[in-house]
């Protein structure tokens, strides 16, 4: 929604253009159009594009002046009636053409956004001239971000794939893309971005194996590229069992593929660049990942088999969320993917910040390797993935082993208290199997979100009271915007045990 200040800024802006226009009329004086243009830019920077194109018609020192403007957003998206769309989306792109064909080349976009929505099969020739005329301009214009959005196709359309003008990936200029495709397309041969610092391609339709790594190739500056791997039809399935990923340069990767498929993938990574990892996956994939100098590493979904090629030493930072047993033949294969598991944690020893959820705890469990030790950690996060199907004392037990290994835990973090489900009505708990005192006593700050109000995570919060000699900050908070209510804000300030203990309950901090 649209900022409401900001709103009527531009209703006063364009009420004012009106009135100079009325006195020009008047007085015979434009005093506007005398101010200098770098004054009068400003002034239509102020507006929307749209908005700032209807004052060409002020006079014809202002008929080219909004082509000028640093920013160009060129958004096509009705609402009316679809039998309307060709003929409007054809004075649309007249528009833009004009827009590229007329703008004096030396002046420099800061940021081209183009986006259209409600395409048919009747815009089709429309549609390829402007994505010819965008392209011309990302390539002989000094544009620095580029953002492309072409939504979606309606129903009615059977094409799955658009082909985009190799000159759109040939620019000097060009520091940051973002495509926005809802249809198949693939990264052209010749690539050739070489400022270009930031990509993200959502969604994106892998076409076949070299298509990612031409595109890093092409981009020897890059240092984030961000992806999401998904069926844009049902009908359409990948080839690519195989994704290789190489930079010298890259910083920053985030892949999330959204395909489930019966056949195993293979991802590998390399580089030695590479501070942060985020890989979100469905259907079983083998993961090979070689960046020594990664800082921070997060994992989802599905996974066969993780492998650490040269270690993490310089780790910070992880989230493990993956299914280690998905589509496992058998015992022998739930067997040895657990102690793949394990090899894979003690390749996080450095780790500071570990976020966990309870599907890897199922295959630790069942590991014959020793728990490995975390002298660095210093908070843990459990994370509400869980396994309703494997035996609480199972979990606890890993759970126990890790916090035993972890000698300088200071922050514990449940984003809920489901981990204890048992303990959720009422009667005796015995949190000791599962929290050793020592921890408890070490631990500086207790951080719950999603309170119940449940008897176990009040118990819980008494236990981490009674024991935590160095527990210094509570934090409890409800679901969303929902609010601590008073009576269970009386029931968690009587479990503090006469200690000083700074207890923040959803925003608010309580002495």
């Amino acid at each position: 929604m649209e900022d409401p200040l900001l709103k009527m800024i531009r209703q006063s802006l364009l009420e004012t253009l009106v009135e100079a226009l009325d006195r020009r009329r008047d007085d015979k004086i434009d005093r506007i159009s005398i101010l200098p243009q770098s004054v009068l830019l400003h002034i239509l920077s102020l507006l929307d594009f749209k908005e700032a194109a209807a004052t060409s018609v002020l006079s014809t020192s202002w008929r080219d002046l909004f082509l000028q403007l640093p920013n160009i957003l060129l958004v096509f998206d009705t609402n009316g009636n679809p039998s309307d769309n060709p003929r409007l989306f054809h004075i649309f792109t007249l528009f833009a053409n004009r827009v590229f064909r007329e703008r004096n080349p030396e002046a420099s976009i800061k940021l081209l956004h183009v986006s259209v929505r409600n395409y048919t099969k009747r815009m089709e020739e429309d549609y390829r001239s402007l994505l010819m005329s965008v392209a011309a301009a990302v390539s002989t214009h000094k544009v620095h971000q580029f953002s492309l959005d072409l939504g979606t196709y309606s129903s009615s359309t059977k094409a799955s794939s658009i082909v985009l003008p190799p000159a759109m990936f040939r620019s000097e200029t060009l520091t940051s893309l973002l495509l926005t495709l809802f249809v198949g397309w693939d990264v052209p041969e010749n690539v050739w971005l070489p400022n270009l610092r930031d990509a993200h391609f959502l969604p994106y339709r892998l076409m076949h194996e070299n298509s990612i790594q031409r595109f890093l190739d092409g981009c020897p500056r890059l240092e984030k590229l961000m992806f999401c791997i998904r069926l844009i039809t049902w009908k359409v399935k990948t080839k690519v069992k195989t994704l290789r990923m190489s930079s010298s340069t890259l910083k920053v990767l985030g892949v999330t593929w959204d395909l489930i498929d019966e056949t195993e993938m293979s991802i590998a990574v390399k580089s030695e660049s590479l501070e942060s990892l985020t890989l979100c996956l469905r259907g079983g994939h083998k993961v090979n990942v070689d960046a020594p100098n990664l800082k921070s590493f997060d994992i989802s979904g599905h996974v066969r088999e993780l492998n650490i090629i040269q270690g993490f030493p310089s780790i910070d930072e992880a989230e493990i969320d993956v299914a280690y047993t998905f589509q496992a033949s058998d015992l022998d294969n739930i067997y040895s993917r657990s102690e793949k598991a394990s090899t894979f944690l003690r390749a996080l020893g450095n780790v500071r910040l570990l976020r966990i959820s309870e599907p890897i705890m199922k295959v630790l469990y069942l590991s014959t390797s020793a728990m490995p030790t975390f002298r660095n950690m210093y908070k843990i996060k459990l994370i509400p993935h869980y396994c309703d199907d494997f035996p609480r004392d199972r979990i606890e037990q890993v759970l126990f082993d890790l916090f035993e290994n972890c000698p300088n835990l200071q922050v514990l973090s449940f984003d809920k208290i489901n981990v204890f489900n048992d303990y959720n009505n009422s009667g005796d708990v015995d949190f000791e199997p599962v929290f050793p005192i020592r921890m408890v006593q070490n631990l500086k700050k207790l951080k719950i979100a999603h309170f119940k109000g449940r008897e176990g995570e009040y118990k819980l919060v008494e236990y981490f009271m009674n024991n935590g000699e160095s527990l210094e900050i509570v934090s409890v908070r409800k679901d969303g915007w929902k609010a601590i209510t008073r009576e269970q804000q009386k029931r968690i300030l009587s479990l503090r045990a006469e200690k000083r203990v700074r207890i923040y309950l959803g925003k608010n901090l309580i002495l």
